[in-house]
């Protein structure tokens, strides 16, 4: 009986010890938006950027330490109603579900400004399924493949590859559906784009889309 008392004690200090340190982290992140908003200066917002902070006016945002802002965008954009100039994503939209993409959207044109600009970037699976139609073993070979996602076994899955990432993604693209999930956010003038030094990562580029909207 002592030994359970003692484990649920010490479950209830991890739980506790959890939360707290996540509202501080909640508290933290919300003062520097605040910060942010109250310098006045343009807001360009890169969302779901990984464990880098931003460069040439960009903030970064993600859930890594090594961001400009820790956030789980699960929870929403931070950022209050038409704050925001642009956003930018690079090789995010593939990892969410086509509602859940409408959803985050949806939180992008609401924090962007009226004329706000949405730019994004994502793997273009046109580009593997043709390789898998014409049997093009250059294309396929000569990949930087994630390693733990690549079973390098038959051209199929070469598909699960792209499609799947051994479950890291959730829908795949092209330059014709990625234009259509932009409208269907209720972002008018959407249109692919070139590649931007700036943004865009080159190492990426062989597979990559380039598209934007305007809120």
């Amino acid at each position: 009986m002592i030994s359970l008392l003692k484990a649920v004690l010490r479950l209830n200090r991890n739980y506790l010890a959890e939360h707290f340190a996540e509202a501080k982290l909640k508290a933290s992140t919300l003062k520097k938006i605040e910060e942010i908003l109250n310098a006045g200066n343009e807001i360009k917002l890169e969302i779901g950027a990984g464990n880098k902070s931003g460069k040439n006016g960009w903030v970064t945002l993600d859930m890594h330490k090594g961001c400009d802002i820790q956030w789980d965008l699960r929870n929403g954009i931070p950022f209050k109603d038409n704050s925001i100039s642009h956003i930018y994503s690079s090789h995010l939209f593939e990892h969410l579900t086509f509602n859940e993409s409408q959803q985050l959207l949806a939180e992008c044109k609401r924090v962007l400004k009226p004329d706000g600009v949405f730019l994004v970037c994502v793997p273009n699976s046109r580009l593997y399924i043709e390789a898998y139609t014409k049997n093009d073993t250059e294309f396929r070979k000569n990949q930087p493949y994630f390693q733990p996602a690549w079973n390098n076994t038959t051209k199929l899955d070469f598909l699960n590859y792209v499609a799947y990432m051994d479950g890291h993604h959730k829908y795949m693209f092209d330059e014709e559906n990625l234009l259509k999930v932009i409208e269907k956010a209720g972002l008018r003038n959407a249109a692919l784009r070139d590649f931007n030094p700036e943004l865009d990562l080159k190492e990426r580029d062989f597979e990559s889309i380039y598209a934007q909207g305007v809120k």
